[in-house]
């Protein structure tokens, strides 16, 4: 036991990746060890002892060491990352080490990079993707490798701000997303591999002005796969542009004319908000009362809005209060539209939603029926002790509502009907 401590002690001090171990396969755990050690002494008799491992940032790869068949020999190589300890190499190397007849891992092929650390490891069939940032640079640097003859060689260069894979055409291979600033908006490559090894590119420009990406995710659409890219302007707000492959690529906001009418203030990202899968587009509107409320100063509904790729329009989903702050929404029954309104307290956090009927005046047009409120988990019993009723929590906050009306009231809500309209947002 106490062999077996020191070998776990040593993996974990040499920065390899991290092996997880089974009660049933402790036994052979020494021989990964070894099989490990021998791989991190081939690194440092090619490249010497002064180097750091360099770790991805994002992406399913996140050690230094990377096993994979990049020859197609169906054996596995190492990928190791690192990064030299000098004044003039800042950039990050790629070393393949291979182990031979003998079973000894040797260092075949040394390549530097393009940044000066790893943002992202991905493969293509047998080519290498790997993303770089630096400081030095605003914008990430993307290589696509092919390892032949011996050497790992460079077949694809540009920059990016999104590098991501996904199969958008339903083929069953997934293919390679470049997104990165292009003059005055946004262009996507998207190369798509092949039998013959050789890539199809498919490009596209998004006219937008200055702006950056905000986010982007990934939903279905028709059968297939659709990237949501949100950008925001330099000007005011943010927009949404889904991209996908249909006999080519298809901007599908910017083709149809939809992109402006996408605009909203920075916050409302394009996002899977009721936990359908399915991203939704949030497009804010005053609710029923703050019609001719100055901007900042209105309470919103939030229209949340699908794609219909065969009309090429945007279609109204549901309807909900969106916050933001305390991450949440709550989806607004279809009996309660344009007959409800709510109000915020800042100086308590609470959101009490209100039967409305603007044709009554003073206090007789508002009457309340059911107050949100969040708190962190150790406030908790205060809200309880006031009547309040938990109906969600996350490892951060806790999640109440307390409803106001009585049961004679046809507007209130069941406890059920509550439970089922409140999400979490993620």
């Amino acid at each position: 036991m106490k062999r077996l401590v020191l070998v776990l002690l040593c993996i974990m001090l040499t920065g390899c990746q991290a092996i997880t171990f089974s009660v049933d396969g402790l036994l052979s755990a020494p021989k990964v060890a070894d099989e490990q050690s021998a791989i991190y002494e081939a690194l440092f008799e090619s490249a010497g002892r002064g180097i750091t491992l360099e770790y991805p940032r994002s992406g399913d790869y996140r050690s230094a060491f990377v096993l994979y068949d990049i020859d197609g020999d169906r054996e596995e190589e190492t990928l190791a990352f690192y990064s030299v300890n000098s004044v003039s190499e800042s950039n990050v190397k790629i070393s393949v080490l291979d182990s031979g007849e003998d079973g000894r891992w040797r260092s075949t092929y040394e390549v530097a990079g393009a940044g000066s650390s790893v943002d992202k490891i991905m493969f293509s069939g047998r080519d290498l993707i790997v993303g770089y940032s630096s400081q030095d640079y605003e914008d990430n640097a993307v290589r696509i490798y092919r390892y032949s003859e011996g050497m790992l060689e460079p077949i694809y260069e540009d920059t990016y701000s999104v590098l991501e894979k996904a199969d958008l055409d339903g083929c069953g291979t997934e293919e390679t997303l470049v997104v990165k600033r292009s003059g005055g908006g946004i262009a996507v490559d998207l190369l798509k591999p092949s039998e013959s090894e050789v890539y199809s590119h498919y490009f596209t420009e998004i006219p937008l002005g200055a702006g950056t990406i905000a986010g982007f995710g990934f939903s279905e659409l028709n059968g297939v796969k659709a990237l949501y890219l949100d950008f925001a302007l330099e000007s005011y707000g943010i927009l949404t542009e889904i991209i996908y492959l249909d006999d080519g690529i298809v901007a599908a906001m910017s083709q149809s004319g939809l992109l402006y009418q996408t605009q909203r203030p920075t916050g409302y990202l394009s996002r899977d908000y009721d936990g359908d899968g399915l991203i939704e587009i949030p497009l804010p509107q005053p609710f029923t009362g703050y019609e001719l409320s100055p901007f900042g100063e209105a309470e919103y509904m939030t229209v949340f809005c699908s794609f219909d790729p065969e009309q090429m329009l945007l279609v109204p989903k549901s309807n909900a209060y969106l916050s933001l702050g305390e991450s949440y929404c709550f989806n607004i029954p279809n009996r309660w539209m344009n007959m409800v309104t709510v109000a915020r307290d800042a100086s308590t956090g609470e959101t009490t939603f209100y039967k409305y009927d603007p044709s009554l005046g003073g206090a007789e047009n508002m009457t309340p029926l059911i107050s949100f409120a969040s708190a962190e988990s150790s406030a908790a019993s205060a809200y309880e002790s006031a009547g309040y009723t938990k109906i969600a929590e996350t490892d951060f906050r806790t999640y109440y509502v307390n409803i106001i009306a009585g049961s004679d009231e046809p507007m209130v809500l069941t406890m059920d009907e509550i439970r089922d309209n409140f999400h979490i947002i993620e």
